[in-house]
């Protein structure tokens, strides 16, 4: 009897520090941030190459256009003598439906969460305030990869734009719905 009152005190003691131990508790906040890897590069630069203009034009506004492989496909006249085909150029990023992009895409239509920043336009592209150019991109169809082309340039002022050389940066960012 003596070692049942022995056990019954050595349980209950283990007991009540259990009891003791479990009244004792903390808590925590958990966080965690999920990124996305697209892994998005680019495979090189655009090069318009060479635009001859006449400084002497005042009739509207100068403007050509190009297809998705880079030839230019029509207005070369108004102010525009000539206008090389351009280098058109491709980028990958790893985007979970790469398909939704099987058409130009520009501006604030993104697909698949790719868009290009300022709408797809590099502004003052050749020193005239009202110059631009427009780029457009689309899914070639494997191993997500993307080609990315100019649409269209234009110039406002005609008489404002200098020879040189002129370039601009085109971003292109991933940004889930």
């Amino acid at each position: 009897m003596k070692n049942y009152i022995l056990i019954l005190g050595v349980a209950g003691v283990a007991l009540g520090s259990y009891y003791a131990y479990a009244g004792n508790s903390a808590t925590m906040t958990v966080t965690a941030t999920i990124a996305h890897d697209v892994s998005l590069t680019t495979a090189g630069d655009i090069n318009l190459g060479t635009i001859t203009i006449n400084p002497a034009y005042t009739e509207g506004y100068p403007s050509w256009h190009y297809d998705k492989s880079g030839v230019v496909s029509y207005n070369i006249g108004n102010g525009v003598v000539s206008a090389n085909n351009a280098t058109t150029s491709t980028f990958t990023a790893n985007v979970p439906n790469p398909s939704e992009c099987n058409d130009w895409i520009y501006g604030d239509e993104p697909c698949s969460g790719l868009k290009m920043e300022n709408n797809g336009y590099i502004d003052n592209m050749f020193g005239d305030e009202e110059s631009s150019c427009g780029f457009g991109f689309y899914y070639t169809g494997s191993n997500n990869r993307f080609n990315i082309y100019p649409r269209s340039c234009w110039i406002d002022d005609i008489s404002k734009v200098t020879p040189g050389t002129y370039s601009g940066t085109l971003t292109i960012s991933y940004n889930p719905s």
